[in-house]
């Protein structure tokens, strides 16, 4: 066992060591409180002797896991006992000391301390295995709200891929009919990570559920208001997390996408052909703002053309690229939205990759 003796007046702190290590323990000297912080920072001693009072409450302060003993010539006080305790020392000496008395001072405190670390760390793996538990309960309910994967509506096919930065994901999908003709198709990207994160997700399915029972007939022509509706909500809420979103109303009979884009990038992509291209957009995210305006783009979908929808944790995925090659990659990608696997495998993503942040993709395929 180390224990390191800190005391200025070395021909004491010298007679201390001494007497330790003919017991068998290894004693440092230091000489000044300078000494005895770094040797607890990088040698991290079992016990710290301590023979002034100032010194031994700033190690103690400074240390927690390393037992701080406070030794001194004159025995203590109620007062400075109590005061030791509530300074967080381990013990307090009266010096000299038996070789008998010391050896079994030393090994109770540090048996003591063990004991602590122990239950403390069984705590944590408690801890640590009912937040696991939970975050897997919580991955379970999430997963469970997603669309059908993928999911046919008349001669359209929806699929998706959200790959986590955590068990509990900020991203969020959903699509579904809302009349005989019209289904609204969205994905948002919640700030944050985590569980805080996907409680909104929570809310946004809610919206989901609730939109198919309260829409406006003029939200199927301006699906501006569902954004408006939704910001409305998130404010209510006063949740400190607001929500980028882009968000299409679908007209099965026309062949026509009113889309609009709440402060998400990077923007829906349209590919018709061997082409892809960016739908720029502008608005503010969802939950920030009191004042917003969503102005739709009207799109006329042929067959065979698509409509690609990636979160902007995708673009996390390549750190050393500029934001120009992360675009042109998103786009080349695009081309390949038969299927996500192909997007994915045009990314040179692995499914199971560690990523910064949430990366999501959605494809919208009109058959032919």
């Amino acid at each position: 066992m180390s224990l390191v003796v800190a005391d200025a007046n070395e021909k004491a702190a010298a007679s201390l060591c001494e007497q330790l290590e003919h017991l068998g323990f290894e004693a440092i000297s230091a000489a000044d409180l300078k000494l005895a912080q770094s040797i607890c920072a990088h040698a991290e001693p079992q016990m710290v002797v301590c023979c002034s009072y100032d010194w031994a409450e700033q190690l103690a302060g400074a240390h927690r896991r390393i037992p701080i003993v406070l030794a001194r010539p004159e025995a203590p006080d109620a007062q400075l006992l109590t005061q030791a305790l509530r300074s967080g020392l381990a013990d307090v000496w009266t010096l000299p000391m038996t070789d008998e008395l010391v050896r079994q001072r030393v090994n109770d405190t540090f048996e003591r301390y063990a004991s602590a670390a122990t239950q403390a760390e069984r705590r944590l793996s408690q801890y640590v295995a009912d937040l696991q538990r939970d975050q897997r309960a919580g991955r379970y309910i999430q997963m469970g709200m997603l669309p059908p994967n993928p999911m046919a509506i008349d001669r359209y096919r929806i699929q998706h891929r959200i790959v986590p930065s955590l068990m509990l994901s900020g991203d969020f999908v959903d699509y579904f009919r809302i009349t005989d003709r019209h289904f609204v198709v969205y994905v948002a990207d919640v700030s944050g990570h985590g569980a805080s994160s996907a409680f909104v997700t929570v809310l946004l399915k809610n919206f989901s559920r609730r939109l198919r029972r309260e829409y406006r007939p003029t939200m199927l022509s301006r699906p501006g208001e569902i954004l408006e509706w939704i910001n409305r909500e998130l404010l209510e809420q006063n949740i400190d997390k607001h929500v980028a979103m882009i968000l299409a109303v679908v007209d099965v009979q026309a062949d026509r996408a009113a889309v609009v884009n709440a402060g998400h990038f990077p923007p829906v992509i349209r590919v018709r052909g061997s082409g892809a291209q960016f739908v720029e957009q502008k608005g503010k995210p969802l939950g920030l703002f009191d004042a917003v305006d969503y102005e739709p783009e009207v799109l006329d979908l042929g067959f065979g053309e698509s409509l690609v929808i990636f979160s902007d944790g995708v673009l996390e995925a390549y750190p050393d690229e500029s934001l120009a090659q992360k675009e042109t990659r998103l786009l080349e990608a695009a081309r390949a939205a038969g299927s996500i696997d192909g997007v994915w495998n045009a990314l040179g993503l692995d499914a199971e990759v560690d990523v910064p942040d949430d990366m999501t993709c959605l494809i919208l395929r009109l058959e032919s």
